[in-house]
């Protein structure tokens, strides 16, 4: 299969999400500054976006158990937690300005981590991404992830890279493109579980997929 035909059998969540991401800055321009603030409707969005990839996440684990593709999702739920407690700010937001708690949140989220390293590299979970993306890789899925996640560091002026709008513009685009950022994850996670079950099922598969998966799987 070439390679132009592997884009264009991206999902059309991808391309929305694409097509959302080229509208960001355009949009930035136009949305109300209280959008983008702490506790705004954009960090509220991207704490649900979040949120939703845990829960989807767990039900593809309890659906899938005991195959190496539900401890990848059980893998992951604790990501998504993470991504979600450090949108709000580890519940300062919530439970104000606890020093304690704040003090907790940073070690625990690097002892989380390195369970998680540790963890993959024991129980092997790299096998359902290895076969899934043998299949189909969502390039654009990942195209979306890169971009808003750069997108994002450039809003913040971070790696010397910065965008030339105001402030408050560039707060908005931050918040957009990490929205986009994490929905494209969860369209990323829902192809791979999605593989899987096609996998368990017996997959139609041409003959060059089939040799590739057989041969990683």
């Amino acid at each position: 299969m070439s390679g132009a035909s592997r884009w264009l059998q991206a999902s059309r969540g991808e391309w929305a999400l694409l097509a959302a991401l080229a509208a960001c800055l355009p949009a930035s321009l136009v949305l109300p500054v209280a959008w983008s603030r702490e506790g705004g409707p954009l960090e509220n969005l991207q704490v649900a976006v979040l949120v939703m990839g845990g829960v989807l996440a767990l039900l593809a684990a309890l659906r899938n158990w005991p195959s190496r593709a539900a401890r990848l999702a059980l893998w992951v739920v604790p990501v998504w937690l993470l991504l979600a407690g450090r949108e709000l700010s580890w519940g300062r937001e919530w439970l104000g300005d606890v020093a304690w708690l704040q003090s907790l949140a940073r070690p625990g989220a690097v002892v989380l981590l390195a369970w998680l390293v540790l963890s993959a590299w024991r129980d092997r979970i790299d096998e359902p991404l290895r076969v899934a993306f043998a299949r189909r890789t969502p390039w654009l899925g990942l195209l979306v992830v890169l971009s808003g996640a750069m997108g994002s560091t450039c809003a913040e002026g971070h790696m010397s890279c910065h965008l030339p709008m105001a402030e408050s513009q560039a707060q908005l685009f931050e918040e957009l493109a990490e929205l986009l950022a994490y929905g494209a994850l969860c369209v990323i996670q829902h192809g791979v579980f999605q593989q899987h079950a096609l996998r368990v099922a017996g997959w139609p598969a041409s003959q060059p997929a089939k040799a590739k998966v057989e041969e990683l799987g």
